[in-house]
């Protein structure tokens, strides 16, 4: 089945830094032994400062 994911809102603006850190963490890395490592990333802040909605915008970049 095919996930369905939220939309993100259409207000969703710059942020710019935190989706490049993402990026750069979960890019595949030639040193890992295992392409398929497991890796973490902790995006913490205040309710409502938009966490969801960066993960939303990764996840949509990363898919297209």
């Amino acid at each position: 089945l095919p996930v369905r994911i939220p939309s993100i809102t259409p207000d969703f603006v710059g942020q710019e830094v935190y989706l490049q850190r993402l990026r750069k963490h979960f890019e595949p890395n030639s040193s890992s032994k295992d392409s398929r490592d497991r890796k973490l990333f902790l995006l913490y802040g205040a309710g409502g400062v938009g966490k969801t909605q960066i993960c939303l915008k990764f996840i949509d970049q990363m898919a297209n």
